[in-house]
């Protein structure tokens, strides 16, 4: 067996179940679970609909890159959302769900043979954090280094905690912003940092933005910065070192579709691309027609924000 197997910890939603299995709840109330996030809010039936009209699709293997369709769907949603322009055929990779290409990346990018005297490579995430990252690194053959979060300032990572012998070793920077579970949102000037970080030691930066359409505020500023708009923003058009993950999965309530792209620097995506066509990840047909439909409207997110207001509105104080 691979013996970087027994580094991984249990799943939480496992220990999850395991401390609560003598609990039984208030019959009087239904319970809300506090574990997997998972949205309540049902799945729009135009996606449901494009998806059953494309049952034809199963009898067709899929390509890796996807439907140009489906690029192109993407790269308008990126063009609309953020004001950016990619190259579909170099720029733009479908995904099935974030989680499987957060992993993914690590495998792709990592090499084990680096920094064997220094303890061999780092990858770094925040804390607390998404619990892929560190399976991800460690079945990659890296350790890790966390940057636990900031009270002061939303709870945002701080960077700052990371030395700059566990930098010179760092091969990848998992980044979550909006954050998971605090909400707090990376400033350019933070993005600032970060890319001169990794222009000096040469690391990877994923940039985790499922959360994205998930905001509350109004006016111009109101959406959340993407790690693309900041490259952009910092004459970095060529989104060198940077991949930013995005999901359909909370934004139009399809987790059960398992569908998202990944954007950034072509020549990672090249690479990854080359991964994934030996791994396996190709997104079924069926669900690319389903997601074309979802990437390319923007009612349903602007109704589904309204939905989590009102929740918000109602629970928080």
């Amino acid at each position: 067996m691979n013996p970087l197997l027994k580094k991984l910890q249990p799943y939480p939603f496992e220990r999850l179940r395991g401390l609560t299995a003598g609990v039984t709840p208030n019959p009087a109330y239904r319970p809300i679970s506090l574990g997997i996030g998972e949205p309540k809010h049902p799945t729009p039936a135009f996606i449901k609909e494009a998806l059953t009209a494309a049952l034809d699709g199963l009898a067709s293997y899929p390509a890796t890159a996807g439907e140009p369709a489906l690029r192109e769907a993407c790269a308008a949603w990126v063009e609309r959302r953020y004001g950016l322009k990619l190259d579909v055929a170099t720029q733009i990779l479908p995904v099935n769900g974030s989680r499987e290409a957060l992993f993914a990346l690590a495998q792709t990018v990592i090499d084990p043979g680096q920094h064997q005297a220094a303890g061999g490579p780092t990858v770094v995430c925040p804390n607390p954090f998404y619990q892929i990252y560190e399976g991800a690194a460690l079945l990659a053959g890296a350790r890790t280094a966390f940057a636990n979060s900031d009270p002061a300032r939303n709870f945002a990572a701080d960077w700052s905690q990371i030395d700059a012998a566990t930098w010179a070793r760092t091969q990848l920077l998992y980044v979550c912003s909006p954050g998971n579970p605090t909400g707090a949102v990376m400033p350019l000037s933070e993005w600032r940092m970060l890319f001169e970080l990794s222009d000096r030691h040469g690391f990877v930066i994923a940039s985790d933005e499922c959360y994205s359409e998930i905001y509350f505020r109004d006016g111009p500023d109101a959406a959340p910065l993407s790690g693309l708009q900041a490259a952009q923003q910092l004459g970095r058009s060529d989104y060198r070192k940077l991949i930013a993950f995005t999901s359909l999965s909370k934004r139009s309530n399809v987790p059960g579709m398992r569908s998202g792209f990944v954007a950034g620097d072509a020549q990672l995506i090249k690479k990854f691309l080359l991964y994934r066509t030996y791994h396996g990840s190709a997104m079924s047909p069926v669900i690319q027609a389903a997601s074309i439909a979802a990437w390319n409207d923007e009612a349903h997110v602007v109704a589904n924000r309204e939905a989590y207001r009102a929740k918000f509105a109602a629970v928080t104080p």
